[in-house]
């Protein structure tokens, strides 16, 4: 069975969906291929939208830093790297557009995301805590007009159920949250119903090239034409890659989580972040727990020492949830990049190929920036915002390589060869 579209996007978790939504919004034909993967980046998500927290190193960066420090990796003192200017803007323009998305991916999907107006909180325990805070309130990218240094004791007002035993927090306000399971679904249902065909459970086996171009998609049921193929393949799209003759420098990364039993919906009111975990808790009361930062390869399992781990740092941040259950525990392989950046756009030497891979822990609130430039890459248009700090090209032929070394000594797939799209 053969099949002919505009674009073929590989890859349906947020990002591979966002990219058909914005793409058939364009007027093209589009095909979304999907093999749901254990492990898929979308499931190893709390859902925040923190273009601040996490770009200066806050959520996971900072448990990965304490990490760090812990192993002698880094030095006492230092702080999680910030990442680029240029990723700032990024974040910040996308997470612009989810107030307006909402409205418009329930009036198309009928699927509530549960996009709600929150803020990030970094929880200050100690010196240590402090002397990293204390730069970031300083010299915080976006200037003090998003952030807030907060005392004790106007913590204690705006959130009760924290800890008393805290030097203080930094608020990040316009750090907000969605659900990121909806926002997947509502993205391809939207697709789906402006007119994408969406080809679930299928793996894709090879791309086919003529002339350095690529031409088609191929799968165990059938051939699908495309002028331009997307690679949405999260940890998996270094095996999109090599079949287009690229060396992608994606890796897994795991991250561990864990979800409380619904609770009332008024135990936090913000996100919290502190060195030992993050907290979020969602419209229907669960709180999600995380995350680890693991190089495993693609092992999606949990381990007992994780969810300990991340439990005993939620209770030290909220004591009340001594008293709560656990109602499910999990895992994710997020698309990690050697130096945390998405890798978007055309590749060097192969035509009709676009990358949208890379996001590691930001691709829920980079989804809709990344699906709008693809969209206007594929339909010849402008694009909203410069890419030229996330092309492929940045990273030299040896990084490349390294990386897919990497990979395959940590794990790799079910089988030599064959294709998980994410």
């Amino acid at each position: 069975m053969n099949h002919t579209s505009d674009v073929v996007v590989v890859g349906g978790g947020v990002i591979g969906c966002a990219v058909a939504y914005y793409a058939v919004k364009q007027g093209l034909r589009v095909t979304l291929i999907d093999q749901p993967k254990r492990g898929r980046a979308t499931s190893a998500s709390a859902g925040g939208l923190w273009p601040l927290g996490e770009s200066i190193g806050l959520g996971c960066g900072v448990i990965f830093h304490k990490a760090m420090v812990a192993k002698g990796t880094v030095a006492q003192g230092a702080g999680p790297a910030q990442l680029p200017r240029p990723f700032l803007d990024f974040a910040l323009q996308s997470n612009s557009m989810f107030p307006a998305l909402a409205e418009e991916l329930y009036e198309t999907s009928g699927i509530d995301f549960e996009y709600e107006r929150t803020s990030l909180l970094f929880l200050m325990y100690d010196d240590a805590d402090v002397a990293f805070a204390r730069p970031l309130w300083e010299s915080c990218p976006c200037g003090h007009s998003l952030i807030d240094w907060l005392t004790p004791e106007e913590l204690a007002k705006l959130e009760p159920a924290v800890t008393r035993e805290v030097r203080g927090a930094l608020r990040f306000n316009g750090d907000d949250q969605v659900n990121p399971y909806r926002l997947a679904d509502a993205f391809r249902a939207a697709a789906s119903r402006l007119g994408a065909t969406v080809v679930p459970h299928t793996e894709v086996t090879a791309l086919r090239m003529q002339s350095g171009r690529v031409t088609a998609v191929q799968t165990r049921y059938g051939q699908y034409g495309c002028d331009v193929v997307v690679n949405a393949a999260g940890a998996w799209a270094p095996e999109i890659g090599r079949m287009a003759g690229l060396d992608i420098p994606v890796r897994p990364v795991r991250g561990q989580i864990v979800g409380t039993e619904a609770l009332p919906e008024n135990i936090l009111s913000a996100c919290l972040s502190t060195t030992d975990c993050y907290l979020a808790q969602k419209k229907h009361g669960e709180i999600i727990i995380g995350s680890t930062t693991e190089e495993v390869g693609y092992d999606a399992s949990v381990t007992p020492s994780a969810i300990k781990n991340l439990s005993a740092g939620a209770i030290r941040a909220v004591p009340f949830l001594a008293r709560a259950r656990v109602k499910r525990v999990w895992s994710g392989l997020r698309p990690g990049t050697p130096d945390e950046l998405p890798i978007l756009g055309p590749a060097d030497d192969v035509a009709g190929y676009l990358n949208a891979c890379g996001h590691f822990r930001t691709g829920i609130l980079t989804s809709p920036i990344t699906g709008l430039l693809l969209a206007e890459m594929i339909s010849g248009k402008p694009v909203s915002f410069p890419v030229d700090t996330f092309l492929l090209s940045r990273f030299s032929p040896a990084e490349r390589h390294l990386a897919e070394a990497q990979v395959d000594t940590r794990g790799n797939s079910d089988a030599p060869g064959a294709c998980y799209v994410n």
